[in-house]
């Protein structure tokens, strides 16, 4: 990925996930809380968007050249506000959140200002931004594959068992990822 396209990255400051029956067919969304200090932009879309229709969006996956070790989103928003966001992940910390904004094929974004935590956010403003099918992150299951067995490694694990939890861990997510509150 381009470096110059991963300036600045705006700082996670928690996550979690939000799964309601009218959104993404109940599925659990990721939800990011953001440092928006230094994206003023990216906190007033956040308003904005509570009053106004979605806007277009261009969503870039991407990590460095070389290295497993992080992984990138890239949002450019084109209205109502112009701006761009990049999300920096920690794959070894955050692989499990950057796997779920891909198997929800989505994320919410809010800013701290409107709460730090997702839960003591849940009724302030906040944006959904969908990652559409077209937005492919190549390689992305083979790296996190790839940081999990190193992980298991280090605890202990042979490489043989490593690559199995590697397996089981990223399947057992992923069925969370993929269950459905239902509806009352």
């Amino acid at each position: 990925m381009n470096k110059s396209k991963l300036q600045n990255p705006t700082p996670i400051v928690a996550d979690g996930g939000i799964a309601t029956t009218g959104v993404g067919e109940g599925r659990l969304v990721p939800a990011l809380i953001l440092d928006c200090d230094e994206n003023r932009p990216l906190h007033e879309l956040i308003v904005l968007h509570e009053d106004t229709p979605p806007g277009d969006v261009i969503v870039t996956w991407g990590r460095p050249r070389f290295d497993k070790s992080a992984a990138f989103l890239v949002l450019e928003f084109k209205r109502p506000i112009h701006t761009k966001v990049v999300l920096s992940f920690d794959v070894a910390k955050q692989g499990g959140l950057v796997d779920g904004i891909i198997h929800a094929r989505g994320v919410y974004l809010q800013s701290k200002d409107f709460g730090r935590t997702v839960s003591a956010g849940l009724n302030n403003p906040k944006i959904l931004v969908e990652i559409p099918a077209s937005a492919t992150f190549p390689g992305w299951d083979s790296q996190y594959q790839d940081v999990l067995v190193k992980q298991f490694k280090r605890h202990g694990f042979s490489r043989t068992e490593a690559k199995q939890a590697a397996a089981a861990h990223m399947s057992r997510l992923r069925e969370l990822w993929h269950s459905r509150m239902k509806a009352k």
